[in-house]
């Protein structure tokens, strides 16, 4: 646990995903980017290729284990998506500022997503021709290569393009399989000036604090969250011939629904919430608490929701991202929670090791390429036996490659674009 000691905040990289994890500092000064979240970012996007590289390889290691529960390292992403894509609009609004430019947090964000996906969905496709052209969970994962090749349909093109695929059931989960969650993402992105805005044009309007009036907006997402995955699951009752597969990750409206901003709403807005705290805190919220104390309840409760999830995996999985997405929001506050009060984060220096943070770096290229490269890996039938050590060959084997691949699309496509202005 991190010590009251008043120092600089430790600097991280910066970061490439989803989001741009800066501190608290005041509108108008030097920002500095947040200490500690590109390792456990790098670490997230590691357990997701663990996970497919099970399913393809290893489906006997994966249901005697049930490593599958490491897919929720998914739902890390989307919480720290809310955490610090949420920080720049509370910090203004506490300081009595306007409200962030949203032409130029549009610009930003299409800037951060579409050149790398862009030229990383080209490659696969025409290139490589390792797109799935249907739905993976209608031929299943056995052969790996099963329902791949080029699209070349020009309405499928046009939603890969657009990364509206995963809005229509005739392309959820083809393309670059993974990228569906981008289009979760950008659900987000789309509504939250929409929350900025209402949140600031209330401000002077109703007797609440500006933390307060920040959670409004969180608390409407959490909601429209929980109540679609009830709408979720009441049409997958009502439809018994979907198989809980195909009600998920099918070609059918249920699993579009169900892989929507709206099923997911609830994920985002726990890490908004987490933003709030994080500022909070900076501006001398429990002032009484020492940092260590913070960072034991916090600890406390990352473990508490950790176990909890697990529970709800073996025996309701139904609103397990839910559950997960605060021991998530724990974790990010834990690992930053001193930073907020000008202290040093002995946690951030450990989750900061520099490999780590490197795949945390180049995150949103190693999430994208890694399918590619598992597909291609069937097609030139890489030996990986059904068995532990098979596994651990098949992670390295696969990530080594995608190392690679996701290193080159970073520094020659991804950085240059989120350097270039215009």
């Amino acid at each position: 646990m991190a010590r009251r000691r008043r120092t600089e905040p430790t600097v991280a990289a910066p970061p490439a995903n989803d989001a741009t994890p800066r501190d608290t500092t005041p509108p108008g000064a030097k920002r500095m980017w947040l200490a500690g979240l590109e390792g456990p970012r790098g670490l997230a996007c590691l357990c997701v290729i663990l996970v497919h590289v099970a399913v393809h390889y290893t489906p006997g290691i994966l249901n005697a284990t049930r490593l599958d529960f490491l897919g929720q390292a998914l739902t890390f992403f989307f919480v720290l998506s809310g955490f610090l894509l949420y920080l720049p609009f509370i910090k203004r609004l506490e300081s009595g500022s306007s409200a962030p430019d949203t032409a130029k947090y549009f610009v930003s964000r299409v800037r951060r997503v579409f050149p790398g996906y862009l030229f990383i969905f080209v490659i696969s496709n025409f290139v490589l021709q390792a797109s799935y052209l249907v739905s993976p969970v209608t031929v299943g994962w056995a052969d790996g290569d099963e329902g791949t090749g080029m699209i070349t349909n020009p309405l499928n093109l046009l939603a890969q393009f657009t990364l509206t695929q995963s809005l229509f059931p005739s392309t959820l989960q083809t393309g670059l399989n993974p990228a569906w969650s981008l289009t979760t993402e950008w659900g987000f992105y789309l509504v939250l000036p929409v929350i900025g805005f209402a949140t600031f044009a209330l401000r002077g309007r109703i007797q609440l604090s500006a933390y307060r009036l920040a959670l409004i907006g969180p608390a409407v997402l959490l909601v429209i969250g929980v109540v679609t995955n009830y709408i979720v699951s009441l049409l997958q009752a009502a439809h018994p011939e979907y198989s809980p597969l195909e009600a998920y990750w099918g070609p059918n409206w249920i699993a579009v629904l169900s892989r929507s901003f709206l099923a997911l709403a609830d994920n985002f807005a726990i890490g908004m919430v987490a933003a709030v705290v994080f500022v909070a805190l900076g501006r001398g919220a429990a002032a009484t608490w020492s940092t260590a104390r913070i960072q034991w309840l916090l600890a406390a409760s990352m473990f508490g929701f950790t176990f909890a999830s697990l529970a709800a995996f073996v025996l309701n999985p139904r609103f397990l991202p839910t559950i997960f997405s605060v021991a998530a929001a724990s974790l990010i506050l834990l690992i930053i929670a001193p930073l907020a009060r000008g202290e040093r984060s002995w946690i951030a220096v450990a989750t900061d090791w520099r490999p780590l943070r490197y795949v945390g770096t180049i995150s949103l290229s190693m999430y994208l390429w890694h399918y590619p490269v598992m597909i291609l890996a069937e097609r030139f039938h890489l030996p990986v036996q059904n068995s532990p050590i098979g596994l651990v060959w098949g992670l390295v084997a696969v990530s080594l490659i995608t190392l690679v691949l996701a290193s080159a699309t970073f520094h020659f496509v991804e950085k240059p674009a989120m350097n270039w202005r215009a």
